[in-house]
């Protein structure tokens, strides 16, 4: 079983805002479809089941398209742990908010990745739509089957409640970039009101940081 959120919990409460984190590709789901886009032919889908030498199993999304991931046979590979910023970082918190609770499923992992696509890939103000046609962007489906049409149609009700979003955050995205493989986002789930007995540990932790802090010379 492999836990989404494990490697993106662990950077965010040991690591600094960018680190070296070394992970080695596992596989993808099997039935992911792979789909014609306007990158290519081969655009595989679906959720990538990757491992770390520190949290365990994890899943990531691929953010470069046009990239290839690191295969199983390479093993670990050095990724930088950093952040997104402005559209790209604000859209992205809005589709994860909004439906990556929701799914599960081969064809909405498929869905859901291409609507990560879509963000990614339009900076420069065409409409968030994966379909050719007027406005359609750099990044759109080329092929028209059946299993196109409705991951399609799935991944524009995505974008359509991430531009619709308007709630808190509900997660923070880790994004992890390698020069020569897919750069990859990763979420770990925010708790907005800590349960008391981790209130009380994260207040007594603070008593633990000022005391070593007045035990330390100011950087």
């Amino acid at each position: 079983m492999f836990k989404p959120l494990a490697l993106a919990a662990a950077l965010l409460s040991t690591a600094p805002a960018f680190a070296d984190v070394s992970i080695k590709f596992v596989g993808r789901d099997a039935g992911a479809p792979v789909l014609a886009t306007s990158v290519g032919t081969n655009s595989a889908t679906g959720a990538l089941n990757y491992l770390d030498n520190v949290s365990g199993s994890f899943q990531a999304y691929c953010v470069e398209p046009d990239q290839p991931f690191a295969l199983t046979v390479k093993g670990f590979k050095t990724y930088t742990a950093g952040s997104f910023t402005g559209t790209q970082a604000t859209l992205l918190q809005s589709l994860y908010s909004s439906s990556f609770q929701s799914v599960n499923s081969v064809k909405q992992q498929a869905a859901f990745q291409m609507a990560i696509w879509e963000i990614i890939t339009e900076t420069t103000g065409s409409a968030l739509k994966i379909t050719a046609g007027a406005n359609q962007g750099s990044f759109y489906l080329t092929s028209s089957d059946q299993p196109s049409n409705a991951v399609q149609a799935l991944a524009t009700h995505y974008l359509s409640a991430a531009q619709d979003y308007s709630g808190p955050a509900l997660y923070s995205l880790t994004k992890l970039s390698n020069a020569t493989y897919q750069d990859l986002v990763v979420a770990t789930a925010v708790t907005a009101v800590p349960e008391p007995e981790s209130y009380a540990l994260f207040l007594a932790g603070l008593g633990v940081v000022g005391l070593l802090a007045r035990r330390r010379l100011p950087r």
